[in-house]
């Protein structure tokens, strides 16, 4: 019986040693959790202006209105200073609390156009650098505006701003604009990166308003509307959005949505120079019509998969007449293409590529079908003669 006493004790003994718990352990109450930041030029040169969200716990509850009727704040504490980087920015508004900053739960880097086109290099080795600094935290621009705007706005349905943010860019359209996309297009010869932008509406609503493009990481430009959905299908994303369709000689249009993107891309070397080869396939269903045409009628639908097909070869070759011409930025990955396939080759015109890239010609093979019309033919409002069948 003592034996097995002397034998329990230990055990008992290591039992509590290893149920004490982390050494390191830091209680909820102690830390201040950072949901986004913005970063703008700051008024000094050479400084950013940095404005952080910090979740309140106690007050996160539903959204929409108290049960006074008044609508509810967003649950956060708003701190803003101006420092040379982030990470003196977080010592910075570690002053201003009681409790220690965390940032590796935040969700979204938001950037201002006008930081953005002076070039975010440095920026962004001050936020690779720091650990708490997760490489899946969404990177966007705050188009035509300072970033710490758009987060002052109010955020409808959301408990937290960022969530709007994150959902229309990475939920609803899959764009690849984490830090860890913008590092791997950065870095990848033959291409350069993109994040998602976004901008107010007159009534002071965020939308997202299209894609922001980089070159040597600084700022171009935006591509937005068909050449926004039909970019972001090409970059893997989600397609969405409608497309404006009329045939001749009829009264009025019709709206389809591009529900699929197939795009299928070669590169051959010809006499020493790169050929390029785009098979597109396009799907699509009508969700307004607003002719007289009767959509039953498969010559009808023959003769708009014919108008569809036209209008996406032509959005594809705007979109690249912008990417080559007005930004001369290698956005879709030509280059890398290249790279892949002929590497010898590559390391031969890697130097001149960006000279290069502006005057390479694309041939297009575009197919675009309408697979669906709805439930009906013609709208349900036009007297039965005046259809045009």
């Amino acid at each position: 019986m003592k034996r097995k006493i002397s034998l329990l004790v230990p055990v008992l003994l290591l039992t509590v040693w290893i149920c004490t718990g982390c050494w390191d352990r830091k209680e909820i109450v102690d830390v201040a959790f950072v949901m986004i930041t913005t970063l703008d030029e700051g008024q000094t040169p050479g400084f950013y202006r940095v404005h952080a969200h910090i979740a309140e716990p106690n007050r996160i509850g539903g959204p929409g209105q108290s049960s006074s009727g008044q609508k509810q704040k967003e649950p956060v504490t708003h701190l803003v200073t101006e420092a040379r980087n982030v990470d003196e920015a977080r010592s910075n508004m570690e002053q201003m609390l009681s409790r220690d900053i965390v940032s590796s739960h935040r969700r979204v880097f938001l950037i201002g156009e006008a930081l953005a086109r002076r070039g975010i290099k440095d920026l962004l080795d001050h936020i690779s650098r720091g650990p708490m600094n997760r490489i899946s935290t969404l990177l966007v621009v705050a188009e035509n505006t300072k970033a710490e705007k758009l987060i002052d706005q109010q955020f409808p349905l959301e408990n937290f701003g960022v969530e709007l943010f994150r959902e229309l860019s990475f939920r609803k359209t899959h764009l690849p604009t984490s830090l860890k996309d913008y590092f791997i297009a950065s870095t990848t010869p033959g291409q350069q990166p993109i994040t998602a932008s976004f901008a107010t509406t007159k009534e002071n609503e965020i939308i997202l308003s299209g894609i922001a493009i980089f070159r040597d990481n600084r700022l171009e430009g935006f591509v937005k509307g068909k050449e926004a959905i039909v970019l972001t299908g090409m970059l893997g994303g989600k397609t969405g959005g409608s497309i404006t369709i009329r045939l001749s000689q009829v009264k009025g249009d019709l709206s389809i949505r591009l529900d699929r993107l197939k795009v299928q891309r070669k590169v051959t070397i010809s006499k020493g120079e790169p050929k390029f080869n785009f098979q597109v396939k396009a799907f699509g269903r009508i969700v307004d019509n607003r002719t007289n045409l009767d959509l039953s009628n498969p010559e009808v639908i023959r003769k708009l998969n014919k108008v569809f097909t036209d209008e996406m070869e032509g959005t594809f070759q705007s979109l690249f007449h912008r990417l080559q011409k007005d930004f001369r930025t290698d956005s879709t990955g030509l280059g890398a293409m290249i790279y892949k396939k002929y590497p010898g080759y590559w390391k031969s015109i890697e130097k001149d590529w960006p000279e290069m890239y502006p005057d390479q010609t694309i041939k297009w093979q575009v197919s675009a079908k309408i697979t669906g019309v709805g439930s009906i033919g013609a709208p349900l409002f036009i007297p039965e003669n005046e259809v045009k069948k």
